[in-house]
């Protein structure tokens, strides 16, 4: 016997935060010659449940998208991702940073599980920031499932989400030139 009734929770979308993903698999990686397969790593988190949308959200410089990011942007939308760029990113004294890329996820998943769309929201971020959002959707009556790299996956995330998924698990990664965002090979 559970606490909780079952449930068809079925219907899911994925929300991914890109630059958090792939920062960290360079991280995990230890090089710039990564094989990011995105579409593989949706197809594994989604299983045989039913995907009804699939977001990636990015920042880009205001004005001047750099080829390789419309490349990537294009081929992201082209295997069904929505992508989602936000000209957003600010020059640091230490480098550049994005802005608004958590707050737009957020709103979009928000909003998503009170228009009722998915029954299931997976996170691709361990980032802390979404933890209010993720509570909202819970309060909503959806799941929550959260995947990241164990390195810079927040504990607080973890308490959190309903299921998590710890990405150094998954196999999406391969080693080798250039980086590929899904679907076929380069």
């Amino acid at each position: 016997m559970t606490l909780f009734s079952e449930q068809p929770y079925k219907r899911v979308m994925v929300f991914i935060d890109f630059r958090n993903i792939y920062n960290s698999c360079l991280n995990f990686a230890g090089t710039e010659k990564l094989r990011m397969d995105l579409f593989r790593l949706t197809q594994i988190l989604v299983g045989s449940r039913d995907l009804v949308g699939a977001y990636v959200f990015d920042a880009s410089m205001k004005g001047s998208m750099d080829l390789e990011t419309k490349k990537m942007h294009d081929k992201l939308s082209d295997i069904g991702f929505r992508v989602v760029n936000r000209e957003s990113i600010v020059k640091r004294d230490n480098g550049y940073e994005q802005k608004e890329v958590d707050v737009s996820l957020a709103c979009e998943m928000l909003e998503h599980a009170l228009l009722n769309h998915f029954d299931i929201a997976i996170v691709v971020s361990g980032d802390r920031d979404f933890v209010p959002v993720m509570q909202k959707v819970q309060a909503a009556g959806k799941r929550v499932e959260v995947a990241a790299f164990e390195n810079v996956y927040s504990d607080e995330c973890k308490r959190t989400a309903d299921v998590y998924y710890t990405l150094n698990d998954i196999p999406f990664l391969s080693m080798s030139s250039p980086i590929s965002l899904g679907g076929e090979q380069e």
